[in-house]
């Protein structure tokens, strides 16, 4: 622990001393960064959702559930194709990686950026801290300050496409009642707390696609039409006095616009093919790890399968709220709620924590290990 602490005062005092070299007007929030790779912050996270967990495992566990279940080696089995599907998707974020930076980084250099920002991702509410820092993580990386901005900023607009589409896509394929799991009399009988603000699902939902779709057309609009207008646009906005403190945020924001679309005008119709489809496949991965725990103990149909999956868009929407880092509390309560009519409501917490395991906590764990080996790496160069 003190030779990570040491690692990371020169980490920041170096990031400082490099940000006085760069006059491109993007700032990295190095106090920012200190906070977010403590591990009081890493431990007090943890700790959150294993407590959060815990609560509503002892409200709602049942022992003669728990004995009423399958427990085999397929049921093993199931929970590592979880853990395979995890690996499918940070795979898929690294090929994607270095699509987009045309192959300058490494399968090396690509697993450790994805890694650190999943880890930073995990360590701040909602997605609010994983972009800025991945720009500075890609910049020691001996790419350029354009094309880190653009990487960075052009990954979440290809994640926010397909958030958008498919969730859209699967509301018209399964339907709004099976997607919000509008009628699961499994909340009204569980112990359970909160279960009766999910009822009204949908409308959440749909409110939170209504801004995310005037996110994506503005930042389309700023990539593929006028980046400076577009800037220009959120200086204004967010000039407004309920808005001010936000200001300095949204001109960065433009800034990185500006400079990815100037990135992106060498990119023909094969390389966003390309870049789609790995996001697909990576955020398949993802949101197919409930459908294998599900299956580890129970028996769902091959039709409760595109329901199991359209969920996630719910549960994700809900995650997005910058409420808790890392979702911690509202994940587990989410996905308790929502999966409960294809489990047993006595033990959809635990399964809850389950899912967590394999999708959370590896990227905590992983952010660890790496982040003082990657500091020294970058630092001897």
């Amino acid at each position: 622990m003190g030779i990570l602490k040491k690692e990371m005062n020169s980490f920041l005092t170096k990031i400082k001393l490099s940000m006085a070299e760069q006059h491109e007007h993007i700032d990295i929030p190095e106090k920012e960064i200190n906070n977010q790779f403590s591990y009081k912050r890493i431990a007090v996270i943890i700790l959150l959702s294993l407590a959060i967990s815990a609560y509503l495992i002892y409200t709602s566990f049942n022992f003669d559930a728990l004995r009423g279940i399958k427990w085999d080696a397929e049921s093993l089995l199931w929970i590592a194709a979880g853990f395979i599907f995890l690996i499918i998707r940070h795979l898929g974020y690294m090929y994607r990686l270095r699509l987009i930076t045309d192959k300058k980084l490494s399968w090396r250099q690509s697993f450790n950026i994805i890694s650190l920002w999943e880890f930073s991702s995990a360590l701040t509410p909602s997605t609010v801290g994983g972009a800025a820092v991945a720009i500075y993580f890609m910049k020691k990386e001996k790419l350029s300050l354009g094309k880190s901005a653009a990487t960075s900023m052009l990954t979440i607009f290809l994640d926010q496409i397909f958030l958008a589409v498919f969730g859209i896509l699967m509301w018209f394929v399964v339907g709004g009642n099976k997607m919000f799991a509008s009628d699961a009399n499994c909340r009204s009988q569980s112990d359970l707390p909160l279960m009766n603000m999910f009822h009204n699902m949908q409308a959440v939902y749909f409110l939170g696609f209504g801004i995310f779709l005037i996110v994506i057309a503005g930042i389309a609009y700023g990539l593929f039409v006028n980046a400076h207008a577009f800037k220009s646009m959120l200086n204004s906005i967010f000039s407004l006095r309920f808005l001010k403190k936000w200001q300095k945020d949204a001109v960065q924001t433009g800034n990185v616009i500006i400079l990815t679309s100037e990135e992106l005008k060498t990119k023909n119709v094969g390389f966003w093919a390309k870049s789609f489809l790995s996001t697909t496949i990576t955020w398949i991965a993802f949101f197919s790890i409930p459908i294998c725990i599900i299956h580890a103990f129970f028996d769902p149909t091959f039709a409760d399968l595109p329901v199991i999956f359209s969920r996630m868009f719910a549960i994700w929407m809900l995650m997005l709220l910058p409420i808790s880092p890392g979702g911690a509390g509202i994940a587990e309560l989410t996905f308790s709620a929502m999966m409960c009519d294809f489990t047993d409501p006595a033990l959809v917490a635990t399964l809850a924590l389950l899912w967590r395991i394999i999708s959370f906590y590896p990227y905590l764990f992983t952010g660890v290990i790496i982040l003082p080996r990657w500091i020294k790496k970058v630092y001897s160069n």
